[in-house]
């Protein structure tokens, strides 16, 4: 043990353990952070002398710490947590058929809108050599890909708070911010359940509580995670989906309605249009009428 005078500690773990465990995860973090090059370039190298397995997990770990930085803080708290079970917890969300289904829509979706922007474009080209005004559609930032997250550097300025917006970075095999955040809320409230290793204050009389946090675990939790987020995510597309249907019935019992109110309005414009005009000849057949009374016929006489 490190420690041989009496420690007034409930884990022994806090002293030895924990601060090795803390300082991996800050040097996963520091490629994520606002890191100057010179530091990042001495962290790289500094990783890459432990060989490429330690790389790849190091990598991992620091995706997962923008992915899901509610998580990534609370492990830096705890103390538990390694770049090993970050690193298990992406490999395990990579390799779950929801997830990669999840990507693989993403990247269609992405496709369908390059392929909108492009038509729209060649469209608004059309326009300017015709000379005709430019179109428009209301829904030009759906299909805008410009930029949609946050980056290492400022882009620009958000118009609601003032405050500068940032890019994540890509991630390396794609991800779903839907099932991130549900796993993200699965394993705070796995690790928080899980209580410390307790001990006296010489160590003597350690005991482990069960469960622990072991790899094994985590994928375990991950892999319900993920499970019921799939259920949650079918059942919003078909809720999605229903909701779609009924405003397409809407819309078109509201085309139907206005039609229908429109040849009414119609109707009845033709039918006072009608009356107007049999009410005028009748007038003006009345009005004839009177004329002809007022006259005197004279027989055809003529004056002196």
């Amino acid at each position: 043990m490190l420690y041989t005078e009496p420690v007034e500690h409930p884990a022994i773990e806090e002293l030895t353990v924990y601060p090795l465990n803390r300082a991996e995860l800050r040097l996963a973090d520091a490629f994520a952070g606002g890191r100057s090059a010179g530091e990042r370039m001495v962290v790289e190298n500094a990783i890459r002398g432990r060989g490429a397995a330690y790389v790849a997990r190091v990598r991992h770990t620091t995706e997962m710490s923008w992915r899901m930085p509610v998580l990534f803080s609370a492990a830096l708290d705890d103390g538990r947590m390694t770049v090993d079970h970050f690193d298990a917890l992406w490999r395990r969300m990579d390799r779950h058929p929801c997830v990669r289904a999840e990507v693989d829509s993403q990247i269609i979706a992405r496709e369908n809108r390059a392929a909108e922007r492009a038509r729209r474009e060649e469209l608004r080209e059309q326009a300017r050599e015709a000379g005709e005004p430019e179109p428009t559609w209301d829904d030009e930032d759906y299909h805008d890909d410009a930029w949609s997250e946050y980056s290492a550097d400022p882009v620009r300025r958000d118009p609601f708070s003032g405050s500068m917006v940032y890019r994540l970075p890509d991630p390396e095999n794609g991800r779903s911010s839907f099932l991130d955040e549900h796993v993200e809320r699965v394993l705070l409230d796995w690790l928080r359940d899980i209580p410390h290793r307790l001990s006296s204050p010489g160590g003597e009389q350690t005991t482990v509580p069960r469960p622990t946090v072991t790899i094994h675990r985590l994928r375990e939790a991950v892999d319900r995670a993920l499970d019921d987020a799939a259920e949650d995510l079918e059942r919003y597309r078909e809720r999605g989906q229903e909701m779609a249907e009924q405003a397409d019935r809407d819309r078109l019992e509201a085309v139907a309605r206005a039609k229908k109110a429109a040849d009414t309005r119609a109707r009845k414009r033709a039918e006072r249009a009608a009356r107007r005009k049999a009410e005028k000849a009748e007038k003006a057949e009345k009005a004839g009428k009177e004329v002809a009374e007022v006259v005197p016929d004279d027989g055809g006489a003529r004056p002196f």
